[in-house]
């Protein structure tokens, strides 16, 4: 209806032919092909019937005359809302669209509802999808031209002389018209966007083929050096470890521990993300225990920033996917630490039980967000301005919101710029009848 973009609505073609039977009739002709056959249940469901036909042709001189006046007030309509406004910058184009316009209402009006119309209906659907008019601007022209005729009608005493009954049935069939005509034009948004919807998926299942063969390699490329640094710490362990000092031999000691849960680390990460398209198995473990995987991590920055950290004593018991939640308290801490301004820092981590879930918030004493950009902070790659000279890639959020969500949980962040942030992880509790 509302023909922004539309720059050819073909003309009608004097070579249709009225439909066959009446207008909603029970009884079809046999046979009819496929075509036809939806076309009269169509009419059937919105009881467009011989007679509405014959009411509207009998409008069709009147409105008609009155389609230009329409159509000028509808343009200004247009014209005072800039996401429509932006499609009418050409003076040629807008005079185009305006006589496609008024041919569309006068087509609705012959009603002449055969297979040439459906296919002119979902011609002005096509067209409005692919320019990127929604809906909602073609059911807003419908809903304009429904309050003109409307008002025109049911005060212009020549139109139903013979009274109000034969107002309101015009109206009737007028409206039935209309209907006919939205359903018609969403039958091409429906199917755009189905196709989307499907090169969509196409494009995930494909994105996440070459996910898992990423993750596969880049494990093993991570592993490998990983197991080299532990194989140097045990050889020097064996044939130093007895001329080193006790402190040495502890650090060293240390970091091949530390290279051992490093690779233990990657190869839960990889075995979660290789079942991402199975349902999560939820295992009950202790969040302290990964809370406490995720410090030793971030412990050398919490350390060179002079950051003290305070943990709740009340950690409980959670349902979960360990790894992924271990990966996600592990991004929280080090971005609370990566950002820390002050001296000395503060990073605390504090649960609280709820009926089925807990909340852990992890807080600090940084430099904060600003409130508008707090629901914005998750998306990939977004970094606050104030942020652009730290190391990063803007992911870290992001990679976190989706590890909970995955497992059923929320994320969510609150702040104050100037005195800190605080950032919320909701986990499934496991349920009594567990034993927990």
């Amino acid at each position: 209806m509302c023909e922004i973009g539309v720059l050819n609505e073909p003309e009608n073609d004097a070579s249709m032919t009225e439909p066959e039977t009446a207008y909603g009739a029970q009884n079809e002709p046999a046979p009819h092909p496929p075509e036809t056959r939806d076309l009269q249940r169509r009419l059937a469901y919105l009881d467009l019937t011989e007679e509405d036909h014959q009411r509207l042709r009998a409008l069709s001189a009147l409105l008609k005359r009155w389609a230009p006046a329409f159509v000028e007030q509808f343009y200004e309509h247009l014209f005072a809302f800039e996401e429509t406004a932006a499609f009418l910058r050409d003076p040629a184009l807008v005079a185009r669209l305006k006589l496609a316009q008024q041919s569309h209402l006068e087509s609705m009006l012959e009603a002449d509802w055969d297979e040439a119309y459906v296919a002119r209906r979902h011609h002005v659907g096509d067209v409005h999808a692919q320019v990127g008019i929604n809906p909602q601007m073609f059911l807003g022209a419908y809903n304009q031209y429904l309050q003109f005729c409307l008002r025109k009608l049911a005060t212009d005493e020549t139109i139903a002389p013979e009274g109000p009954q034969e107002i309101v049935e015009n109206l009737l069939s007028l409206l039935k018209a209309v209907f006919f005509d939205i359903g018609l034009t969403l039958d091409a948004y429906f199917l755009q966007a189905t196709q989307n919807l499907r090169q969509a998926l196409d494009l995930v299942f494909r994105a996440n083929t070459e996910l898992r063969q990423f993750a596969q390699l880049t494990s093993h490329d991570l592993k490998t050096p990983l197991a080299t640094v532990a194989n140097l710490c045990d050889e020097a362990l064996d044939e130093f470890g007895d001329k080193m000092p006790a402190g040495a031999r502890e650090l060293v000691d240390a970091a091949r521990n530390r290279a051992f849960r490093m690779s233990t680390t990657i190869d839960e990460l990889l075995s979660s993300t290789m079942s991402l398209h199975n349902a999560l198995e939820n295992k009950m473990f202790s969040s302290r225990e990964a809370i406490q995987d995720a410090i030793e991590r971030v412990q050398p920055l919490l350390e060179r920033k002079n950051i003290h950290l305070a943990i709740a004593d009340n950690l409980p018991t959670v349902l979960g996917d360990p790894a992924r939640i271990r990966e996600a308290f592990y991004n929280l801490l080090s971005n609370a630490a990566k950002f820390i301004d002050k001296e000395p820092g503060q990073i605390a981590i504090e649960v609280e039980a709820r009926d089925d879930e807990c909340v852990f918030s992890v807080s600090d004493n940084g430099p904060g967000i600003p409130t508008e950009e707090l629901t914005r902070i998750f998306v990939p790659f977004r970094r606050l301005p104030v942020h652009a000279g730290t190391p990063g890639s803007g992911l870290g959020l992001y990679f976190t919101k989706n590890l909970i969500e995955q497992q059923g949980g929320r994320v969510w962040a609150e702040s104050t710029p100037g005195e800190g942030s605080r950032f919320y992880i909701s986990l499934k509790r496991p349920s009594e009848a567990s034993g927990h």
